[in-house]
């Protein structure tokens, strides 16, 4: 098994030479407001696809896209120009990354930066390189990423602290197309409303049922629940979904259920 780090060190954009693109380039779209989720990438002139368990997302926003590599998070600044792209310099988390999940990782964060040109449709973004190559290609991720049966791995305690679930208890979240939230808080069940425009997102009110359950568990579920319902935001990084809440601190951290 090959082990790769991805460095925190900057990864340099490639020059063009002439700066002119050949037939097969891009034609253009709009990339902005959608998590594109990749699906194949150029390895030694093949298109490669993503290996199953792999995600690897980019975001496009304000001048910085920015997801998840497969293994470290990503980010770094672009510039668009008709159906031309420039990608910059790619900053990137330092997690040891093994395996498929390292191998993508590195030839995906390597061939970012040599995008030239880009096709954007409804449900496909494909970057081309200098002569025209696609070297990247995504899928358009789902309007609303929250929507599926969630596993908590973390939960803001109410003293801006992130913790983890007690030992022998589970914490989870299912959001359904309805706009109705449901799970389990680690000794009861609850369910309740929630909304999302855009990326604001409303928890609330949330019901329970009435089961007593010793301590520290009922403490627990007063903490994921009152975070819960603190959460105004989101961010979707690779299969990581977190809550934000409206000062900027984690809330809850999920990821899917298995």
């Amino acid at each position: 098994m090959r082990r790769a780090i991805v460095s925190l060190a900057m990864i340099p954009a490639v020059l063009v030479a002439g700066c002119s693109l050949l037939a097969g380039g891009g034609t253009g779209g709009t990339i902005d407001g959608v998590r594109w989720i990749l699906t194949s990438y150029d390895s030694n002139r093949t298109s490669t696809p993503v290996p199953a368990g792999v995600t690897v997302d980019a975001t496009f926003a304000d001048g910085t896209v920015s997801g998840s590599g497969g293994c470290n998070s990503y980010s770094g600044p672009y510039e668009i120009d008709g159906s031309k792209i420039t990608i910059g310099l790619i900053q990137s988390t330092l997690m040891l990354c093994e395996g498929p999940d390292g191998d993508v990782e590195t030839a995906y964060l390597a061939a970012l930066p040599t995008a030239a040109s880009f096709t954007a449709t409804a449900d496909t973004l494909t970057l081309f390189n200098g002569s025209g190559t696609a070297i990247l290609t995504y899928k358009a991720g789902p309007s609303n990423p929250l929507i599926g049966a969630w596993t908590v791995t973390g939960y803001n305690d109410g003293a801006s602290a992130v913790v983890s679930p007690a030992a022998g208890t589970e914490l989870t979240a299912t959001f359904g197309a309805d706009g109705i939230v449901s799970g389990s808080s680690g000794c009861n069940t609850y369910n309740g409303s929630y909304t999302l425009t855009g990326e604001t997102l409303a928890i609330g009110p949330l019901g329970t049922t009435r089961m007593a359950c010793p301590e520290p568990i009922m403490t627990q579920e007063t903490q994921y629940l009152a975070a819960l319902r603190a959460s105004t935001n989101y961010r979707v990084s690779g299969d990581t979904l977190t809550l934000v809440q409206a000062d900027g601190s984690n809330g809850v951290i999920l990821i899917p259920a298995s």
